[in-house]
Protein backbone atom coordinates (compact mmCIF):
# COMPACT_ATOMS: atom_id res chain seq x y z
CA UNK A 1 0.00 0.00 0.00
CA UNK A 2 2.72 2.49 0.88
CA UNK A 3 4.65 1.86 -2.33
CA UNK A 4 1.46 2.38 -4.36
CA UNK A 5 0.85 5.63 -2.47
CA UNK A 6 4.30 6.94 -3.44
CA UNK A 7 3.77 6.01 -7.10
CA UNK A 8 0.36 7.71 -7.16
CA UNK A 9 1.80 10.87 -5.61
CA UNK A 10 4.48 10.99 -8.30
CA UNK A 11 1.96 10.48 -11.11
CA UNK A 12 -0.65 12.87 -9.76
CA UNK A 13 1.71 15.48 -8.33
CA UNK A 14 -0.25 15.77 -5.08
CA UNK A 15 -0.56 14.13 -1.66
CA UNK A 16 -2.56 10.91 -1.48
CA UNK A 17 -4.33 9.64 1.63
CA UNK A 18 -3.58 5.96 2.24
CA UNK A 19 -5.57 3.94 4.75
CA UNK A 20 -3.74 0.64 5.25
CA UNK A 21 -6.09 -2.30 5.37
CA UNK A 22 -3.52 -5.02 5.90
CA UNK A 23 0.21 -5.79 5.72
CA UNK A 24 0.09 -7.68 2.41
CA UNK A 25 1.50 -6.20 -0.82
CA UNK A 26 -0.94 -4.82 -3.38
CA UNK A 27 -1.40 -7.25 -6.27
CA UNK A 28 -4.89 -6.24 -7.40
CA UNK A 29 -6.43 -2.78 -7.58
CA UNK A 30 -9.90 -1.41 -8.22
CA UNK A 31 -10.42 2.20 -9.16
CA UNK A 32 -13.24 4.61 -9.86
CA UNK A 33 -12.59 8.29 -10.46
CA UNK A 34 -14.27 11.13 -8.60
CA UNK A 35 -16.39 10.59 -5.52
CA UNK A 36 -16.78 6.82 -5.48
CA UNK A 37 -15.63 6.03 -1.97
CA UNK A 38 -18.95 4.33 -1.31
CA UNK A 39 -17.92 1.38 -3.50
CA UNK A 40 -15.12 0.22 -1.21
CA UNK A 41 -17.28 -2.63 0.10
CA UNK A 42 -17.78 -3.96 -3.41
CA UNK A 43 -14.03 -3.74 -4.03
CA UNK A 44 -13.33 -5.71 -0.85
CA UNK A 45 -16.04 -8.25 -1.68
CA UNK A 46 -14.40 -8.75 -5.09
CA UNK A 47 -11.21 -9.78 -3.29
CA UNK A 48 -9.15 -6.76 -4.35
CA UNK A 49 -6.09 -5.78 -2.33
CA UNK A 50 -6.61 -2.04 -2.80
CA UNK A 51 -9.19 0.50 -3.94
CA UNK A 52 -8.45 3.93 -5.36
CA UNK A 53 -10.85 6.83 -5.83
CA UNK A 54 -10.97 10.58 -5.51
CA UNK A 55 -12.69 11.24 -2.22
CA UNK A 56 -12.83 9.85 1.30
CA UNK A 57 -15.43 9.85 4.04
CA UNK A 58 -15.09 8.89 7.67
CA UNK A 59 -17.09 5.74 6.97
CA UNK A 60 -14.65 4.71 4.21
CA UNK A 61 -11.72 4.69 6.62
CA UNK A 62 -13.51 2.31 8.98
CA UNK A 63 -14.70 0.02 6.18
CA UNK A 64 -11.17 -0.23 4.76
CA UNK A 65 -9.75 -1.26 8.11
CA UNK A 66 -12.57 -3.66 8.95
CA UNK A 67 -12.57 -5.35 5.53
CA UNK A 68 -8.77 -5.47 5.23
CA UNK A 69 -8.41 -3.50 1.99
CA UNK A 70 -5.95 -0.69 1.28
CA UNK A 71 -7.75 2.56 0.44
CA UNK A 72 -6.24 5.47 -1.48
CA UNK A 73 -8.01 8.84 -1.78
CA UNK A 74 -6.25 10.74 -4.55
CA UNK A 75 -8.45 13.80 -5.00
CA UNK A 76 -11.65 14.19 -7.00
CA UNK A 77 -10.11 16.49 -9.61
CA UNK A 78 -6.87 14.51 -9.80
CA UNK A 79 -8.64 11.25 -10.64
CA UNK A 80 -11.02 12.74 -13.20
CA UNK A 81 -8.70 14.90 -15.31
CA UNK A 82 -7.24 11.96 -17.26
CA UNK A 83 -10.65 10.80 -18.46
CA UNK A 84 -11.78 14.30 -19.44
CA UNK A 85 -8.56 14.86 -21.39
CA UNK A 86 -8.92 11.50 -23.17
CA UNK A 87 -12.56 12.25 -24.01
CA UNK A 88 -11.58 15.59 -25.55
CA UNK A 89 -8.89 13.94 -27.67
CA UNK A 90 -11.30 11.23 -28.77
CA UNK A 91 -14.00 13.73 -29.79
CA UNK A 92 -11.47 15.89 -31.63
CA UNK A 93 -10.26 12.90 -33.61
CA UNK A 94 -13.72 11.45 -34.21
CA UNK A 95 -15.40 14.66 -35.35
CA UNK A 96 -12.44 16.66 -36.63
CA UNK A 97 -12.91 19.43 -34.10
CA UNK A 98 -10.38 21.43 -32.15
CA UNK A 99 -10.27 21.01 -28.42
CA UNK A 100 -8.20 22.39 -25.60
CA UNK A 101 -7.92 20.90 -22.13
CA UNK A 102 -7.51 23.56 -19.46
CA UNK A 103 -6.33 22.02 -16.22
CA UNK A 104 -7.24 24.29 -13.32
CA UNK A 105 -5.84 22.67 -10.21
CA UNK A 106 -8.25 21.91 -7.42
CA UNK A 107 -6.89 20.57 -4.13
CA UNK A 108 -10.15 18.71 -3.38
Amino acid sequence: GGELKRMLELILGRPVLHVPGNERPVRSLGLCSGGAQGYIGEAADAGLDAYLTGEVSEHTVHVAREMGIHFHACGHHATERFGVRALGEHLAERFGIEHRFIDIDNPA
